[in-house]
Parts: structure tokens; sequence; C-alpha cells
């Protein structure tokens, strides 16, 4: 499995522009998960993948067939752009608030925000995965209780709390020590001609 860092999402993501731009149909991107938060909020580790939950406009399809030829061309996995965590996407509880990081008249690139990346991390909970990115959200959403925690968790997962998995992680890195917020990236500059 290829590893990619913030100089290879870029670069995808950048050639994925191009792409979109030669088939000449407007396209609306949604990206969460570890690409989002390496592109735009804290230094990350490597990932294996960009997670999207939504084309909007635009024929998800045509999106998938264009990245899986960037894939063939730079020797990646062909799911490099994936909508697997569709799924964990807060759809029906507080407003996500998408930020434009790249913006033209035919394609639209948005990543989600912390405090949503936050609530689908907490859904999420995987042990040794998700924590460090759970530890800096926390911090970037000024975060210092597990209370907070679930309330920001039940805000844009109405009805559910945390399970006990996730109140035990935040727990333990409350425990840990304080929080300090990272310093986030400048926003990519993914215009093909760059």
């Amino acid at each position: 499995m290829i590893l990619l860092d913030r100089g290879d999402l870029i670069e995808g993501l950048r050639e994925l522009v191009a792409e979109l731009h030669a088939a000449g149909d407007p396209v609306g991107l949604r990206i969460v998960g570890g690409g989002a938060l390496a592109l735009r909020h804290f230094e990350r580790r490597t990932t294996v993948d960009i997670d999207a939950v939504k084309v909007s406009p635009g024929d998800e399809a045509a999106v998938i067939e264009a990245a899986e030829r960037i894939a063939q061309r730079r020797g990646w996995q062909p799911d490099w752009l994936n909508f697997k965590a569709s799924q964990l996407a807060p759809w029906w509880g507080r407003e996500v608030r998408w930020e434009a990081i790249h913006q033209d008249d035919l394609v639209t690139i948005e990543v989600a925000p912390a405090d949503a990346l936050l609530a689908m991390k907490l859904k999420a909970s995987r042990p040794g995965r998700d924590t460090d990115d759970i530890r800096q959200l926390l911090a970037v959403c000024g975060i210092d209780s597990v209370e907070a925690a679930d309330a920001l968790f039940t805000e844009f997962f109405p009805g559910d709390s945390l399970t006990d998995r996730a109140w035990g992680m935040v727990e333990r890195i409350l425990a840990a020590g304080p929080l300090v917020p990272p310093i986030a990236p400048s926003p990519p500059n993914l215009d093909p001609g760059v």
C-alpha cells in the first residue's frame, strides 16, 4: 500500500482538477478524514487515501474514473480517492460548514471543518489509529472535558452519545496533559497550472 503525504495529496488533487476541467462538467467534491486534516488543519502523518463524502454537482462515477487514471499514472492504489466514509459523515445534526480549498468556474473542492471531523473521528474511535487525530482536534476545537466532547458529538449526531470506547479515549488523552493547538498549514494551491 502506498502512503501519501500532504504534497502527494495536493499533486493528486491538482491533477484531478485538470482531469475534471478536461471533461468540462461542473463538479463539487467534499473531503473528510485524514486527507482533510492534512490538507487544512494540521501537519499529519501519511495517509493511504482521501475520503470524500459527496459529489454535488457532478457525477461520482466520472470523478472516480478520473481518480483511477491518476492512480495508474502515479502508481497509487486505484481507490486513493474513495467514498467509503459516507457512513460516518454527520448529515442530520448540526450544519457542517465546509471550507473551500479550491473553487473555479467548474470545480469546487471543500474540506470539513475541525468540529465535524472531531465528531467523525469520535464516531470511529479506532484506538491507536485515531488517537493523535482526536488529540489534535480536541485542541483545535478548545475542548477540555469528556462532557464537552460528548456534547459536540451529540450536536452532529443527535440522539447518540460517545461510546464507552470513545469516552475512554478522550479521558486518556485529556489525562495525558495539556492540549496544545497545532499550527494549521496554508490552504493548498490546487490550480492545475501551478
